[in-house]
């Protein structure tokens, strides 16, 4: 039970660090993963699935009011699930958490929607009065506390969802290895069309390249 109460704290701490305080990257999927799989003592499976679904969403520029899948909580709900279930972290587990992940961060980006609408209303309904700094700081925090119920929310019962799924992909009759190449497949097309977002092959392709090259240098010494 701790250990849901913590993650729920952990979901609250990642929506709100993805639209008021402290805007510290921590809703990114990468480090929002991280810390969903050690609410439950599995950071290292948590930061598996937090890198892949961050390939997703190197593409996705947050600017102002645009409309964009949440990425930050939908991985913290994924990674809490995957570590729960107690399961290896075998491809065709984090197949299905990364799909359930993707698919869930699409519910939570309207839930951001809504969120916004009612922090409108919050606001509307402001009328300055004899200390207008204080009230106004007052309607901050409460719209900033909508966003935290909210990510408590999406992030409990998406874990939740993935428990279920995890459990269920565990009698998967598929090969490891065709989990792990939809993984790469996928995730090098995601690459490949994000890349056009940092100004094409020609432009950025000897950097993309070196990236690729340190990266596996990385995972080869670690």
């Amino acid at each position: 039970m701790t250990g849901w109460i913590l993650l729920a704290l952990v979901g609250a701490m990642v929506a709100i660090d993805g639209t008021s305080f402290p805007q510290v990257m921590i809703s990114r999927p990468l480090v929002s993963g991280a810390l969903g799989g050690l609410v439950f003592g599995r950071p290292l499976e948590g930061a598996v699935v937090g890198v892949i679904l961050e390939v997703y969403h190197v593409g996705t520029l947050p600017i102002g009011a645009a409309r964009h899948p949440e990425g930050g909580t939908a991985a913290c709900a994924a990674a809490g699930g995957l570590a729960v279930a107690g399961l290896p972290a075998a491809a065709p587990e984090v197949l299905v958490t990364v799909l359930l992940a993707l698919l869930w961060e699409r519910f939570t980006g309207r839930t951001v929607d809504l969120g916004r609408r009612l922090n409108e209303r919050i606001v509307q309904v402001w009328r300055p009065g004899p200390d207008p700094g204080r009230e106004l700081e007052r309607r901050h925090l409460a719209a900033a506390g909508v966003d935290g119920v909210r990510g408590m929310v999406v992030t409990v019962s998406g874990a939740l969802t993935t428990f279920l799924a995890v459990r269920l992909a565990a009698a998967w009759p598929a090969e490891s290895t065709v989990a792990a190449a939809a993984l790469g497949i996928a995730g090098a097309a995601v690459l490949g069309g994000t890349l056009g977002v940092f100004g094409g092959w020609r432009e950025k392709g000897r950097t993309f390249l070196l990236g690729v090259a340190c990266g596996l240098i990385l995972l080869a010494v670690t």
